[in-house]
């Protein structure tokens, strides 16, 4: 494995087509703000997911004044280390993954988002939803090759990637395809079905693509609950 609130807006017509207003476009962009904070950070900017490491010194007093302040739907701890924090009615929800994986995930939850360039998008009261239901997961990820079809060795990588997690019991997971090119269109439907053949019983899984021009490559990425550890 390689690791690498609604919104209620009216349409204007412009010619024949339409368009979200400007000003309705940026509040919208910031209400759907997914960002990581630091304990010297200034709560006070605005996000709909708060982001925080657990290994940085927090306590239960800054984490309230984190989600109070910015305004937060979910504050989501991101799990690096061994240090444990208790679920509570402050933190809704952990992520555990690799400390250089901790900058991917607040970046492809904001690239999911339509408005953000994302021409797969999860709608946001969906991963509301989906960490409510589900307060601590893993993440995991794997590169594939860049290619212009969904090669052998991609469907291998990915078989491989799947195989090696624990997910044949899950009833709901978070799966993520970002893209150098367009042709990660071709590969999404690949991935979605291997891994849907992985999970035996599944409820709504969320399914999320994005492309940019500074990647040289596609990775795919998977969050799915996991017992406390």
């Amino acid at each position: 494995m390689n690791s690498v609130v609604d919104q209620n807006f009216q349409l204007k017509p412009i010619g024949s087509k339409y368009a979200i207003s400007n000003d309705t476009f940026n509040d919208w962009k910031l209400n759907t703000q997914f960002k990581l904070y630091h304990p010297e950070n200034d709560f006070s900017v605005p996000c709909c997911c708060a982001f925080f490491l657990f290994n940085d010194e927090w306590n239960e007093e800054s984490l309230s004044a984190l989600k109070e302040q910015s305004d937060a739907e979910l504050l989501i701890g991101i799990k690096t280390s061994r240090r444990f924090m208790e679920i509570d009615n402050v933190i809704d929800g952990v992520v555990c993954c690799e400390l250089e994986e901790v900058a991917r995930i607040v970046h492809q939850f904001q690239a999911m988002l339509s408005v953000h360039g994302s021409y797969i998008s999860m709608d946001l009261n969906d991963i509301i939803r989906f960490f409510n239901q589900n307060s601590y997961t893993k993440y995991a990820e794997t590169k594939l090759y860049l290619s212009d079809d969904f090669t052998e060795q991609n469907k291998q990588e990915v078989e491989e990637f799947v195989a090696k997690l624990p997910i044949r019991n899950i009833r709901d997971f978070l799966l993520y395809t970002h893209s150098a090119n367009f042709t990660g269109l071709k590969y999404f439907s690949e991935v979605i079905e291997i891994v849907e053949h992985k999970v035996d019983d599944y409820d709504m899984p969320l399914y999320g693509m994005a492309m940019t021009n500074t990647l040289n490559d596609t990775y795919i990425s998977l969050i799915y609950p996991i017992e406390p550890q």
